[in-house]
């Protein structure tokens, strides 16, 4: 069907030449009918001005994964058999563990008080634990009390057959004049090796401590990590012991002088007491009691001073004629009083009802007021009695008083010569208090440490001792072959991304229109070994210069019309039609970057396509220094293109026919594989032969020689319709192809676009490329 359409195509250019304004979409009707390849990344490319859709990223994560899975699978299978060979080498290693608990809470029959720690001291002391036990002080002391330097089992590892033989010679031959030197060295190496095998953790933050011991030998293994655990817990004891016999003698010391100079201060104290006759009570100082006591009584002498100078300036102050009725609680509390006024008032009484009754001059009212005046006068003579009472009661609290205060005067005095002399006793007695307190605490420490020089106990205690291990610890087999499968996936996917970065290959239309702005005109898949080798079809006759029918690589698309190769081809044949600059003939030259590009099949197809069109095409082998085309095509010629543009042989004379599809082909030269470039393909000459070809026929395809080695190419850019710029599929970088470009400035604007060829259809989609490929055939085609 594509064949038709590219027939129809040139039957059309053939009546008229197509307008510029129908020719693009005539060109995407036929695209879009025919089965050729599309770049889809540039279909999956947003729009402009459009934010990328998240995680873009991972399907070109995954893509790069699906293309290097092979050498990531490959080095982690590498790290697989290494590990296995690894557990097959290596020597089992087998660990035994003790459990040490530090705590200073345990119980201590001789200690009075228990010890208060914050969790910072308990964290601080159980971390210098763990630092004595990795110490390499407590290492050596481990050697030399268990004598390890002598020990074979502890000597044999890490030395394998050969140590071990010449350790065995070593200890035959007698020690010289260095032995103590080599002891010493053997003791350094022994200490060294026994911290290798330790290893000492604290678990969390408890006060737990793991020693473990990692030895091929089980026995061996529990041995030194109790050794360790005993023989750290031996030093403990020792300095304890130590500290404890030399804290003891020198408080033994100190506590005699103490108590002396404790005896001594008290006896200050007691001596000055008695040379200034200062005693103390139960109840305190002698002096400042007595003090008290005067001073109560003085307060109490002055309110009775006060209460008797009041009643006294009461009953002084009462006039002759208020005696009798005043309010006074003398009055009323005395009985001579209280029985004059009853009898006043009764008196007063009758004088009133006499002198109502009789008269006032009656003789009975004249006699109760004589009895009533005798009576006033008693009562004033009973209360001047009582005045002159108070009189003397107020005399004699004013006498007390006077006395109280002069004995208060002298006791004061006393107590502050007193005071002034207890200035001295105090400081005696502070002074014999703090030795007294020294002698006491020193006592207390002195007795502690004589208990527990008798009986120490250390800062920690064995939870759990170590037994032989029955099952390794190293290698583990699931660790091990892990370990090794993932870490060479992990080396392979380094290589993977190493390799990635340094491929700079072009493999999409996507990076050849980024990196040289060109077209991807085709992608032609790699051929196949069947189709490249093939033993039907005729021989060529060189007699009638007809070209061989046999299949080759040269004429896939003829012999292989349904495959992506014949295919791709078709599709760069139709875009190369769409694209000439102007109507008639298409003269269109094939050019590689470098030599080996497969520049002479891609020609030959192409023409190929052409002719199977419909349209009269002419090959045209321009390289004249290697002649590929020639060599494979017409071995046998008598005249190419050397002779037509010398002008000694007519076309007619030097084309090759195709008996089946009627191409045409014009060889290189007679017989030669390089005739003389700069004299065929000088200016005047180059003309003359594209002049010639465009004569006869509607399509000719040049396969030019490599642009990287020589000018020609450039040079004939000048004269041709198009050029088609064949690479292989990630055989070149970028830049290499951009230079390329740069070389080929001339004929920039005929540059049709680029072929990709040797394209590996199984690994283009690993690329984000899809690969159309026909139906029937997608899953047949075998590249090579």
């Amino acid at each position: 069907m594509a064949v038709t359409r590219i027939a129809e195509s040139a039957a059309i250019e053939r009546r008229s030449s197509p307008s510029a304004a129908t020719q693009p979409a005539q060109l995407v009707r036929m695209t879009r009918m025919m089965n050729v390849y599309t770049p889809t990344e540039l279909l999956a490319l947003p729009p402009g001005g459009q934010e990328q859709p998240p995680f873009r990223w991972v399907p070109a994560v995954l893509r790069f994964l699906r293309r290097r899975r092979l050498g990531i699978f490959a080095t982690g299978a590498v790290g697989l058999v290494l590990a296995i060979v690894y557990l097959q080498l290596a020597t089992p290693q087998y660990s035994a563990t003790t459990a040490l608990l530090v705590d200073l809470r345990q119980s201590n029959p001789f200690r009075q008080q228990p010890i208060v720690t914050d969790a910072q001291s308990d964290n601080t002391l159980v971390e210098s634990q763990v630092e004595v036990l990795r110490s390499e002080g407590l290492a050596r002391t481990v050697v030399a009390q268990h004598d390890l330097i002598n020990d074979r089992a502890f000597n044999s590892i890490g030395r394998g057959i050969i140590g071990s033989v010449i350790g065995f010679v070593a200890d035959l031959l007698p020690a010289g004049s260095g032995g103590s030197a080599n002891t010493a060295e053997r003791q350094a190496v022994a200490v060294e090796k026994l911290q290798r095998m330790v290893a000492v953790r604290r678990i969390g933050l408890t006060a737990v401590i793991e020693v473990s011991a990692k030895t091929p030998d089980p026995e061996l293994s529990a041995r030194l990590a109790n050794m360790l655990v005993e023989t750290h817990l031996q030093r403990q004891l020792g300095a304890l012991a130590d500290v404890s016999t030399l804290a003891s003698g020198w408080m033994q010391k100190r506590v005699v002088e103490l108590r002396d100079q404790a005896i001594t201060a008290d006896r200050a104290v007691q001596e000055y007491r008695a040379t200034h006759n200062i005693l103390d009570t139960d109840k305190g100082q002698f002096n400042a009691q007595q003090l008290g006591d005067f001073s109560q009584q003085l307060v109490s002498t002055h309110a009775a001073l006060a209460e008797a100078q009041a009643k006294f300036d009461r009953v002084s102050g009462l006039s002759a004629d208020r005696m009798i009725d005043a309010p006074m609680s003398e009055a009323i509390e005395n009985s001579v009083i209280v029985s004059l006024r009853k009898q006043y008032l009764e008196a007063r009484r009758r004088e009133s009802e006499w002198s109502s009754r009789y008269g006032a001059s009656h003789a009975a009212a004249a006699n109760a007021r004589t009895e009533m005046a005798e009576l006033q006068q008693s009562i004033r003579n009973e209360l001047r009695r009582i005045s002159e009472t108070y009189r003397s009661e107020l005399e004699v609290a004013k006498a007390k008083e006077a006395e109280l205060s002069r004995q208060l005067g002298v006791l004061a005095g006393a107590a502050a010569e007193a005071n002034t002399d207890r200035i001295m006793l105090r400081a005696l007695q502070s002074a014999a208090d703090s030795y007294k307190s020294i002698y006491e605490n020193f006592l207390q420490r002195y007795t502690q440490a004589v208990q527990d020089q008798s009986f120490p106990i250390a800062e920690a205690r064995i939870m759990s001792q170590a037994i032989p291990p029955h099952r390794r610890v190293w290698p583990r087999a699931s660790v091990v072959l892990l370990g090794g499968m993932l870490g060479g996936m992990l080396l392979g996917l380094g290589l993977a991304i190493l390799r990635e970065v340094l491929d700079q290959g072009l493999r999409t239309p996507t990076q050849i229109r980024a990196t040289t702005g060109q077209d991807c005109l085709g992608m032609l898949p790699r051929l196949s070994s069947a189709a490249r080798h093939a033993d039907h079809g005729k021989a060529a006759e060189p007699s009638a210069r007809l070209l061989s029918t046999q299949p080759n690589a040269l004429r896939h698309v003829v012999d292989q019309p349904g495959s992506a190769f014949a295919e791709a081809m078709r599709g760069i044949a139709l875009r190369t039609i769409w694209r000439r600059h102007a109507p008639g003939c298409q003269v269109i030259g094939c050019v590689a970057p470098r030599p080996g590009e497969g520049t002479s099949t891609v020609a030959a197809n192409l023409a190929y396509a052409f002719a199977e069109a419909g349209y009269n095409t002419l090959l045209v082998d321009l390289d004249l220094r290697s002649a590929a085309l020639t060599r494979a095509l017409a071995p046998q010629n008598t005249g190419g293109v050397a002779e037509i543009a010398e002008g000694a042989m007519p076309l007619e004379q030097a084309v090759w026919r195709d008996p089946q599809m009627g191409f045409h082909f014009l060889p290189s030269a007679a017989g030669r594989s390089a005739a003389q470039p700069a004299r065929v393909l000088s200016p005047l000459r180059a003309e003359r032969l594209l002049a010639a070809l465009r004569a006869g026929y509607d399509r000719v395809v040049i396969d030019l020689p490599p642009a990287g080695n020589t000018a020609d190419a450039s040079v004939l850019a000048e004269l041709l319709d198009g050029l088609l710029l064949v690479s292989t599929w990630g055989g070149l970088e970028g830049e290499a192809l951009a230079e390329i470009l740069e070389e080929l400035h001339a004929g920039r604007d005929r540059l049709l676009g680029i072929v990709l060829n040797r394209v590996e259809l199984g690994r283009l989609e690993q690329y984000g490329v899809a690969a159309h490929l026909p139906a029937p055939r997608r899953h047949a085609a075998r590249v090579a």
